[in-house]
Parts: C-alpha cells; sequence; structure tokens
C-alpha cells in the first residue's frame, strides 16, 4: 500500500543540495521525479520516492547527515495551516497533540505518540514505508523537524533530553551531535525524542485562541478527505501499538474513538480486514527488525506481539518459507 506525502515534506532540499553543489534537479529525475514537484508543496508524491530521493541525495553528497541538515535549514514549524494551528497552541504539549490528531496533514508517512514516563515524555515516530526502502535519511529528517518545531516554540537554543534511533549510527556523527544538542542512541528500541515534562508544559509566549479557532476551521475539512485516510489511521496505529503489545482491534478502535465492530465494517466497505493489515504491517516490522543485530529472535517476536517465541517462529515460517534463525543466516546484517 503506497503512502503519499505532500512535497512540503521536501522544504530545504534544494537549499542543502546547492550547499553540497549537487543539481537538485538531476537528482529529482533519477528518482522519477522533476522541477515543478516542489514548486506546489500540496502536490502529493510517494513517500518511498521521497526517501529514495533523500538517500541518493546523501550518497552523492558523500553527506551522512543530509537528512539533518534539511531539518537544520527549514523554518520552525512551515507546514502550512497545520503550522498555524500548532505555533499557536498553549503549550508544547498541546502543540504535539494537535500534531497528532492532524498526522495524516502533518505527514502521511508518520505516525506519531507522545508517551509520558513520569518526569520524562517520549516523542515516538513510525515511518510507514516498506521495509526494503532505505529511510535512515528519511528517519533523521523527522527527529530534526520535531526539534525544529520544539524550538519554535521554546526558542532556538532548545535541545531534548535525548534523540533515539532505530537504525545503525554513520561513521560521521559531527553535524548530527552539533544540532541535536544531546546524547544520540542509535540502534534503539525506537525512533523519536525524550522531551521533559516540564519544557512540554512551558506556557507558549505566542499562544492565540482565536488563531488556533481559525486555523481548525480550515484544517478540519481537509483532514476528512484524502485517499483511503480510514485504512491510514489504522495502520498508523498499528504500527505504534504493536511494539507495547497493544495492537489489538479494540485498541485501536479506541484510539480513533470508534467501536470495534464499526471499525471492522468500515474494513469491510473497503476491502480489507483489521486482520490483513495487521499482519501486512507485522511483516514489515518483522523484517526491520530482523535486519538489526541488537535484537535477538525473541525481541523481535515480543516487539511484533509475540509472547511466545514458538508461535513466532511459526508465523514467520508460514510469512517466509523459513524459520528466523535460518533467515538471518541467509541475510547477514
Amino acid at each position: 500500500m503506497d503512502t503519499l506525502v505532500r512535497t512540503i515534506t521536501l522544504n530545504g532540499f534544494v537549499e542543502v543540495c546547492k550547499l553540497h553543489g549537487l543539481n537538485s534537479h538531476a537528482l529529482l529525475g533519477k528518482v522519477g521525479l522533476d522541477a515543478s514537484t516542489l514548486v506546489d508543496p500540496e502536490r502529493h508524491i510517494s513517500a518511498e520516492t521521497q526517501c529514495k530521493l533523500l538517500e541518493l541525495a546523501a550518497k552523492e553528497s558523500s553527506c551522512s547527515a543530509f537528512g539533518v541538515q534539511m531539518a537544520q535549514s527549514r523554518q520552525a514549524l512551515d507546514f502550512g495551516i497545520l503550522g498555524v494551528l500548532m505555533r499557536h497552541k498553549q503549550c508544547l504539549r498541546d502543540v504535539w497533540l494537535s500534531g497528532i490528531q492532524y498526522q495524516r496533514l502533518l505527514n502521511g508517512a508518520v505516525a506519531l505518540t507522545l508517551e509520558s514516563h513520569g518526569e520524562l515524555s517520549i516523542l515516538r515516530f513510525e515511518l510507514l514505508v516498506d521495509t526494503k526502502t532505505p529511510h535512515q535519511q528519511s528517519s533523521e529528517l523527522v527527529a530534526g523537524v520535531q526539534v525544529r518545531t520544539c524550538q519554535g516554540v521554546l526558542g532556538s537554543t532548545w535541545s531534548p533530553r535525548a534523540v533515539h534511533f532505530m537504525h545503525p549510527a554513520p561513521k560521521e556523527l559531527y553535524l548530527h551531535k552539533k544540532f541535536f544538542g544531546c546524547p544520540l542512541h542509535f540502534d534503539s528500541e525506537f525512533n523519536g525524542l525524550v522531551l521533559r515534562d516540564s519544557d512540554l508544559s512551558a506556557p507558549n509566549p505566542a499562544a492565540d485562541p482565536e488563531l488556533v479557532r481559525y486555523a481548525e476551521s480550515v484544517a478540519m475539512p481537509l483532514k476528512e478527505s484524502g485517499e483511503n485516510p480510514l485504512l491510514q489511521e489504522v495502520r498508523k496505529n498499528i504500527y505504534l501499538l504493536m511494539p507495547v503489545e497493544q495492537a489489538r482491534i479494540e485498541r485501536v478502535a479506541d484510539q480513533m474513538n470508534l467501536s470495534s465492530r464499526t471499525l471492522q465494517r468500515q474494513l469491510e466497505q473497503n476491502g480489507t480486514s483489521f486482520s490483513d493489515l495487521l499482519d501486512n504491517v507485522r511483516r514489515n516490522l518483522v523484517l526491520r527488525y530482523m535486519k538489526n543485530s541488537h535484537y535477538s529472535i525473541g525481541q523481535v517476536a515480543a516487539l511484533t506481539g509475540y509472547s511466545r517465541q514458538a508461535s513466532f517462529t511459526r508465523w514467520f515460517h508460514l510469512n517466509f518459507g523459513m524459520s528466523p534463525r535460518d533467515w538471518r543466516n541467509a541475510n547477514p546484517v
């Protein structure tokens, strides 16, 4: 299932290409796009194409921080009308709760959640792209944009408590450390920022309820439009809930303010079922975790909803024609 994103997510691409002496038009052409792609920020492109574009740019520039540099070059909260809505919320927590509420408009290929852990919170994200598509630069761009958004409320010198990435660390980390300004954890169990609750609760000096109401009146109809928004919403929730062993139809329906019966009926009307979407996401996440040697097979089983490794092994063999151990032996990381 191809996920679409607005070309506004490529803001900063041309500037960073110029920084490295790259021909941005030529790079766009290599992934099947043209220069006009960047003219209309509301135009939609494939999320996987965007990922391939950023990986290609990183390779051509020999810069492992291309996505980070894109985030650094962007204006804070440059999300169109949704940026207006988020910019004028009462505090950073409300900024991100509104981003989660309208996340399909924010970026259709990113699933967001804000999880409280005592005095800290995790702003976690998952990229909804095929596992076979390299997405290291896109993941770092998302984390960088998250930081820039927080700085739009708390000031340009603000930095998170920590940043986590599921992918391995690049060989050169100077630009990453300079931009994020905090401990970086690679090969982690999640992607996202660790935030202080005191930062999330700090009053936003730009808060303006009138502007928020205006932006909501514009954003709400946009939220209801689009291609298969129901399926995108279900997939996003499964991606976020599976690693915490809560990817059940009842839990997903609750997240969407629906009954499980209503959700199943709506999925059937769209030609699919919850179990089909669950298996699709599980296959994607399993391969993502299996490619990371830091995860044992038992950990992969737990992160994809299996409390018993034997049950996971049976499911894996049914889907991939071999055991998890044989798969790893055939696909060394």
